[in-house]
């Protein structure tokens, strides 16, 4: 756990970022006694990503219970960060299902320069694992791409679509 604070004094120049299972806190917050409760005052992902515009770099295996740090708006506000598109990497562990998976796969087609990988570690709808595969399928069909192959990795996934994805991903 750290104050958003403290982050910027140790990473504000930093170029890459590694983060693991950290809960990054609102600043004017006070700490809670139980770690159950660290959640609920958790800057969420695009606020920690507008803080940080140095960063080239972005790796962050969230915690088990991401609440607050990945919502409903994250992916739609992380699009309107004009520094997050020239990102050279970003990569998330542990996605939830909240995340919207459409309005960033409407960026994954345009993207020609971040390599991203997006894991889903735990449990994901049936609903939100079928669209997961549908865009999986989509990028795999694909035959001419304009854009940066994703890597993306969730508990349905077969280990055939998964490797076909790494070896685009890495072929760009």
């Amino acid at each position: 756990m750290f104050s958003l604070n403290d982050l910027m004094v140790i990473a504000s120049k930093s170029e890459t970022l590694n983060l693991s299972y950290v809960v990054i806190m609102n600043n004017d917050k006070v700490v809670p006694e139980i770690e159950e409760d660290y959640f609920e005052y958790a800057v969420s992902l695009e606020t920690l990503l507008k803080a940080l515009p140095n960063v080239k770099n972005f790796t962050y295996e969230l915690p088990r219970n991401s609440l607050n740090i990945i919502t409903t708006k994250t992916a739609e506000e992380l699009l309107e960060i004009p520094y997050f598109l020239s990102l050279d990497k970003f990569d998330i562990t542990g996605i939830p299902d909240i995340f919207d998976i459409n309005t960033f796969y409407g960026h994954i087609k345009k993207n020609k320069k971040t390599n991203i990988q997006l894991e889903y570690f735990f449990h994901i709808s049936d609903e939100y694992e079928t669209r997961l595969q549908t865009i999986v399928d989509e990028i795999l069909e694909t035959e001419n791409r304009d854009y940066k192959v994703p890597i993306i990795s969730f508990p349905g996934i077969t280990n055939s679509s998964y490797d076909k994805m790494r070896a685009l991903f890495y072929q760009n």
